[in-house]
């Protein structure tokens, strides 16, 4: 006569459950902590301490409560290598989410340890393809498992997929080329997180904060949040201000009537600040030329390129040039001309009025003025 009687099985799975709950977790959690603070095996070690330890747990539970049902009423594995099956699959595809999620809330850090040959735009771009395709890994692991418990055969999802395809065809051909739309971003990369972009036939501009498989998400100037179909970006022309290598420089100004002969030596100390100015594109075409005379003034443009393609540096060079401009004029005791406007009143007493529009001074002339 034995000692012990063994356990019923519906006894046997919920504690076996709750035992390698405790022990997975115990394990998880002391090799996750021998891994220095903020790197990646550390931090997908400890995510999966919950997920791993609750669904040995949640198996053993639900098949504890599943055999005080009628079986007839629900079929559903009764012995412990089917159970183990189902406690592996509900495991993986949980612990797949929490990676998931661990690597979003970390993925700057996570990124650059992954992927560290790679530019930081790259990176960002492959890792949240990484993302992704842990995300549907898993919800593709378990909707599988979810189909072979409910005996439904691999073919009949390939048969129903193939009638939803038509059917999403007619009723759904927004959404397929959103997604469709947002798969070719994914390959082709016409521009990433970070980015810079403008879409000019729709008058839309800003940072892009987010790409999705059906929508993209901008940030505009005046910061507000744009949410842009992905299928504008297939079909109408974007231009990405961020791929730009550098940004013209034009600048047109004048100097008086009166210093026509100075103009030659005026350009020539230009061309000679732009040639020796660091942050001007030396590569690129460069000029400064008397380009007409005007109503007021004769006319000079200044035309060079930045040697940076951020616009915060180009804007910069541009004031700087701008002072320049003035600099070189008043050593060379030029002057810049503001526009200037004659009235004469008709009546008795006449007076020829002429007006500075940049300062409101009026100059008065005619009879009685001195």
């Amino acid at each position: 006569m034995p000692l012990m009687t063994p356990l019923p099985f519906n006894l046997q799975v919920p504690i076996a459950g709750l035992v390698l709950a405790i022990v997975s977790w115990l394990l998880l959690d002391t090799f996750g902590r021998r891994f220095r603070s903020g790197s990646l095996r550390r931090g997908l070690l400890l995510s999966s301490r919950q997920s791993i330890s609750l669904s040995c747990a949640l198996v053993g539970v639900i098949c504890w409560l599943l055999d005080l049902l009628d079986p007839s009423l629900i079929q559903f594995p009764r012995d412990g290598v089917k159970a183990f099956g189902i406690l592996v699959v509900i495991g993986l595809s949980w612990t797949l989410l929490s990676w998931k999620k661990e690597l979003k809330q970390n993925q700057d850090s996570y990124a650059t340890q992954m992927l560290q040959g790679f530019g930081e735009k790259d990176r960002l771009f492959l890792f949240d393809v990484v993302q992704k395709t842990i995300g549907i890994a898993a919800m593709l692991i378990l909707c599988l498992e979810v189909m072979h418990l409910m005996g439904i055969s691999p073919a009949v999802l390939v048969t129903a997929g193939g009638v939803g395809a038509v059917a999403l065809g007619f009723g759904a051909k927004g959404i397929v080329s959103n997604s469709l739309s947002g798969l070719s971003l994914y390959i082709n990369r016409p521009f990433v997180v970070s980015d810079f972009i403008e879409i000019p036939s729709e008058n839309l501009s800003g940072n892009v904060e987010h790409i999705g498989w059906f929508y993209t998400k901008l940030r505009s100037s005046d910061r507000q949040p744009v949410y842009i179909p992905n299928n504008i970006f297939t079909s109408k022309p974007v231009v990405n201000i961020a791929d730009i290598d550098n940004r013209r420089i034009w600048i047109e100004f004048g100097v008086n009537y009166g210093d026509r002969r100075k103009i030659e030596s005026i350009v020539s100390d230009l061309h000679q600040v732009l040639v020796n100015h660091s942050d001007v594109d030396q590569s690129k075409k460069m000029a400064v030329n008397f380009t007409g005379y005007g109503d007021s003034s004769l006319n000079l443009r200044l035309v060079c390129y930045s040697s940076s393609g951020n616009l915060s540096d180009a804007w910069a060079l541009q004031q700087r040039l701008l002072l320049k401009i003035g600099d070189v004029v008043e050593v060379h005791g030029a002057g810049m001309p503001f526009p200037t406007r004659t009235l004469i009143h008709s009546g008795s007493n006449q007076k020829k009025q002429t007006m500075n529009p940049l300062i409101g001074i009026n100059q008065e002339s005619g009879e009685g003025a001195t």
